[in-house]
């Protein structure tokens, strides 16, 4: 969310009103007094000094009071009229529109400062539904016609024992996809429903880390990847599962976007009073127009072309790592490979 910004000193509409009212009573006060003193010294009688400076005073007050007034409804009422403007075109769709936010009044300083704010939230949320519209329909519909073109052939009874082995395979393949997405969506809603983190308990992490890594073998022996690990005794009390997905994402990235002979490095421990786990690899790293996007639901990046996934990974990990009260860093070069750093703070369990 986009913080809002600190705004200078400046005068309230009512202090700016009492001001001008007092500065008009002052200014009459005194020019009646003057007038009064001339016409007495002149040796005209006082009833008709007062009256006359009365009368004076009473036309002058009268232009001064409009020309302030216009004014101030100039100055004032202006931008107020802008606001109203702006609404109503936010209203029909338009988040491009902005206000200036100068003004005399703080108050009217404030509403275009959080008025700008506000369009600019709502910009970014329409662009990230339009943007998940977009992707969803995509990652469904990939691997949808995928099973419905093997399905179709299927069908042809000339196929071979071996033809037809390598679509059912195939078709396999995009179901298991699916049903990834499906639930990886479903998890991703599920969480950022959720405010309180249940179900915690006391771990050993660099055990669960060390555990996680070793489901994925398989992956890293294929690749023959140089594990470095430097995972020291942290004992840990939080959600087993939520953070167990933590690692399996970020470790599965690792993999997948390590060239064949790197290094994976894995570490975790206490650091300043905090959790710490960090997962580093040699790959092909990130370009900065990624890395800036990387934890963007369904944000793939051109690695999308070579690699399968659904971009919702990172997306996971940061609101897990965000429930657990923490914070994710990622640190990344193209060609250079990719850093991640979980910051997790430390709870003590419930006496």
């Amino acid at each position: 969310m986009t913080k809002l910004p600190q705004i200078k000193a400046r005068p309230r509409a009512a202090q700016i009103f009492a001001v001008i009212i007092a500065g008009i009573i002052a200014t009459s006060t005194v020019l009646t007094y003057g007038i009064i003193f001339v016409l007495l010294k002149l040796k005209i009688g006082t009833i008709t000094a007062v009256v006359t400076s009365t009368t004076y005073m009473g036309i002058f007050t009268t232009i001064l009071g409009i020309g302030i007034a216009a004014y101030t409804s100039a100055k004032m009422l202006s931008p107020i009229l802008k606001i109203n403007d702006a609404a109503k075109k936010v209203a029909r769709g338009d988040f491009s529109v902005r206000l200036e936010e100068k003004s005399i009044a703080k108050e009217i300083e404030e509403i275009a400062k959080s008025f700008n704010i506000m369009v600019k939230e709502l910009s970014n949320t329409e662009t990230l539904r339009t943007d998940f519209v977009s992707n969803v329909s995509h990652e469904f519909k990939t691997p949808l016609s995928a099973i419905e073109g093997y399905a179709t052939l299927l069908q042809d009874e000339r196929l071979s024992k071996d033809e037809q082995a390598l679509y059912v395979s195939r078709i396999l393949e995009n179901t298991s996809r699916l049903s990834k997405l499906t639930h990886s969506i479903l998890s991703l809603s599920q969480l950022e429903n959720q405010e309180i983190v249940l179900q915690q308990e006391t771990f050993m992490l660099d055990e669960q880390i060390r555990r996680v890594l070793l489901g994925y073998e398989p992956l890293w022996e294929e690749k023959k990847l140089n594990i470095d690990l430097a995972l020291k005794v942290t004992p840990y009390y939080g959600s087993k599962s939520l953070l167990a997905q933590v690692w399996s994402n970020l470790i599965d990235n690792a993999i997948k976007f390590s060239r064949p002979g790197g290094t994976l490095s894995i570490s975790c421990g206490m650091i300043e009073g905090k959790v710490v786990a960090r997962i580093r690899d040699t790959g092909i790293g990130m370009s900065e127009e990624v890395r800036q996007r990387a934890f963007d639901k369904f944000y793939q990046g051109e690695r999308s072309h070579s690699v399968q996934g659904s971009g919702l990974g990172l997306a996971l990990v940061r609101r897990i790592v965000s429930l657990c009260g923490g914070t994710i860093e990622l640190m990344s070069k193209e060609g250079k490979g990719t850093e991640i750093t979980v910051s997790l703070s430390v709870a003590q369990p419930p006496s």
